[in-house]
């Protein structure tokens, strides 16, 4: 936390966080993806979570309930299992 403050107080400091060569460098990607997003999110509105999904061809967007913008601490136990659902159906050790 104390490290995102630091990086916050610095990016902060810039006229705009936004990067307008950001959604057509996403459309390249490949990969299956993952974008997970707290529902109760008073930072950045899970919209945006959603225009990133749209963004990459590869991309599931979930939403995660009882959740703000820090997942990792509000509802870890959620967050580790969507993540491991979708490693184990994309990612599934092929010498089994």
């Amino acid at each position: 936390m104390t490290g995102n403050r630091a990086a916050l107080a610095v990016y902060g400091r810039t006229p705009s966080m936004v990067d307008p060569t950001l959604r057509d460098r996403l459309t390249a990607v490949s990969l299956p993806v993952l974008v997970l997003w707290g529902e109760s999110d008073r930072i950045v509105d899970p919209e945006y979570g959603r225009a990133y999904a749209d963004a990459i061809p590869t991309a599931r967007f979930q939403l995660l309930a009882r959740t703000g913008h820090v997942p990792q601490v509000e509802t870890p136990e959620l967050l580790l299992s969507h993540i491991w659902t979708f490693a184990e159906t994309h990612f599934a050790d092929p010498s089994t």
